[in-house]
């Protein structure tokens, strides 16, 4: 019943995308580029509902939301259990559009999205995940096993150098300011599943004062909705006719695909109807984490380290190995070259009225010199990445945590239709004890934008940005995100056993289960 009920609570967020976005096609006299940036930016806010809750990056109380970074983590932790119940995590980031009259503080009443004028390299990354009931358990002092459902979702667009000026209202005014960027190329791809994974790791090396932890997660997937786009090779020439300026477009590709269960949603049937059929075409798929963790420990812990105080902590993890498989949708297509004599005054004739994907199709078959339907089945590899994190006692409860991503399908497998996570590296200082926190996370991603975030834990609830100008500016939405989450932990850490010895390798406190208390 569980696993029903959040399955079909995605299903239906992912069918109230698709019909929101049916009543923004209906505009139909928005000019070509408009379109463009406006499903741009409903890309980026149907994200807003992945493994980034960066403030706890190798902390010891990181617990069951530490093993999406790490299946490792889970072993060395002064708990005997914890549970997250519920937490949500979103991150977005572009250079295309501005996000303005709106902060994480203020209500969206007021809210538009505007394009960015300018010549360059575009881009849209968006991720965001939501964990519910996500558990640790110690079996002992060298074991733990985690286990729990997700649910996560990636888009990313990006594009090659293009000079937008919202002072253009015609094809050919972008196509003139465009004149020295060609070929123009762009690619997007978007992801969405559910998962349930289970963990264990376990200690395989100590000494008295180092340790070597290696852990395992496996996931199974269901693959609720994905798509892509890929244009390649667009060309165009001025025109023959010197008396008046206009632009002949001379070569160029574009291939597009959705899940096919997206063709099932009827608009006039109820959402029961619409989350079963929606469900009920879709793919499982299984997916990995595997990872590893050194520690140097030390006898003059932090105020509550205990046993389980350290030195240094050194982790090395690859995380999201695998693919979501997807079935074409029927409207599905692949455009080749261009049939002779396309200008840009026939392109907007046939673009300017387009009222669905059909009419959509049916503009571009009219122009393509190649133009088939795709069929059978694609995949879209999750966002395989290495993460190396460094955490560092420095004095009492003060750590510094450094951690860097090193995407591996965006290297191995250039060709390769994949989802991109955009982190790339944080350093994050941090006082933390069990019940208060506070966090400044200093973030630079693949973008080489950099962010200064914060967050605070108080009791059980840990509340984060990404982004501390999300909270104080009404124009830097587009870029930063915030994370919640609320996890229980027992209300005592240690329990003294006095028949054991007191040498730290040899179980000295016993972690027994307790009942919960909030503090």
């Amino acid at each position: 019943m569980f696993k029903n009920f959040w399955l079909k609570l995605m299903a239906e967020y992912c069918i109230f995308s698709y019909e929101r976005f049916i009543i923004y096609r209906s505009l139909n006299h928005m000019h070509f580029l408009k379109i463009y940036y406006t499903i741009a930016a409903l890309l980026l806010l149907n994200c807003l509902a992945a493994q980034n809750y960066q403030a706890i990056n190798g902390s010891s109380y990181a617990g069951s939301l530490g093993v999406g970074n790490n299946p490792a983590s889970i072993v060395h932790v002064p708990y005997a259990w914890d549970v997250t119940p519920f937490s949500i995590q979103v991150k977005q980031s572009t250079n295309a559009l501005v996000i303005s009259n709106y902060s994480l503080l203020s209500l969206p009443a007021n809210v538009t999205i505007t394009a960015t004028n300018g010549e360059k390299k575009r881009f849209v990354f968006a991720n965001q995940d939501i964990h519910l009931f996500n558990t640790r358990i110690s079996l002992n002092t060298k074991a733990a096993i985690a286990f729990g459902a997700n649910i996560r979702s990636y888009v990313y667009a990006t594009s090659s150098q293009s000079n937008y000026q919202d002072s253009s209202f015609a094809l050919r005014d972008f196509m003139k300011l465009n004149i020295n960027n060609l070929p123009i190329s762009a690619e997007a791809a978007a992801s969405t599943w559910a998962e349930l994974y289970a963990a264990y790791a376990q200690t395989i090396y100590e000494d008295g004062s180092r340790l070597l932890n290696a852990g395992l997660t496996l996931k199974v997937n269901r693959n609720l909705a994905g798509g892509y786009a890929k244009t390649q090779g667009i060309s165009y020439i001025p025109g023959n006719n010197p008396n008046t300026l206009s632009y002949l477009l001379t070569n160029g590709s574009l291939q597009y695909g959705y899940s096919a269960n997206f063709d099932i949603i009827d608009t006039n049937k109820n959402s029961a109807a619409n989350t079963k059929a929606f469900l009920h075409n879709t793919y499982s798929s299984v997916s990995a984490d595997v990872g590893f963790e050194y520690i140097l420990l030390t006898d003059e812990g932090n105020d509550e380290g205990g046993d389980y105080a350290y030195e240094t902590k050194v982790g090395v993890s690859v995380l999201d190995i695998g693919s979501s498989k997807y079935k074409h949708g029927s409207r599905s297509r692949l455009a080749v070259s261009v049939k002779p004599g396309i200008t840009d005054t026939l392109l907007e004739k046939k673009f300017s009225n387009i009222n669905s994907v059909d009419d959509f199709n049916d503009s571009l078959g009219s122009i393509s010199n190649t133009f088939t339907q795709m069929i059978g089945n694609f995949y879209i590899y999750q966002p395989m990445r290495l993460m190396i994190n460094v955490d560092q006692h420095i004095a009492n409860n003060f750590f510094v945590n450094a951690a860097l991503t090193v995407p591996v399908m965006s290297l191995v497998a250039k060709n390769t239709l994949h989802i991109k996570d955009m982190n790339l590296l944080a350093v994050t200082p941090r006082w933390e004890l069990k019940g208060v926190g506070a966090y400044l996370p200093i973030l630079v991603n693949n973008q080489k934008q950099v962010w200064v975030g914060g967050a605070i834990k108080a009791g059980p609830i840990l509340l984060g940005t990404h982004n501390l100008a999300n909270l104080f500016s009404k124009n830097k939405s587009q870029n930063g995100g915030f994370y919640l989450a609320l996890t229980i932990r027992p209300g005592k850490k240690y329990e003294r056993q006095e028949h054991q010895p007191k040498d730290k390798v040899q179980n000295k406190f016993s972690r027994n289960l307790q009942c919960p208390k909030f503090y």
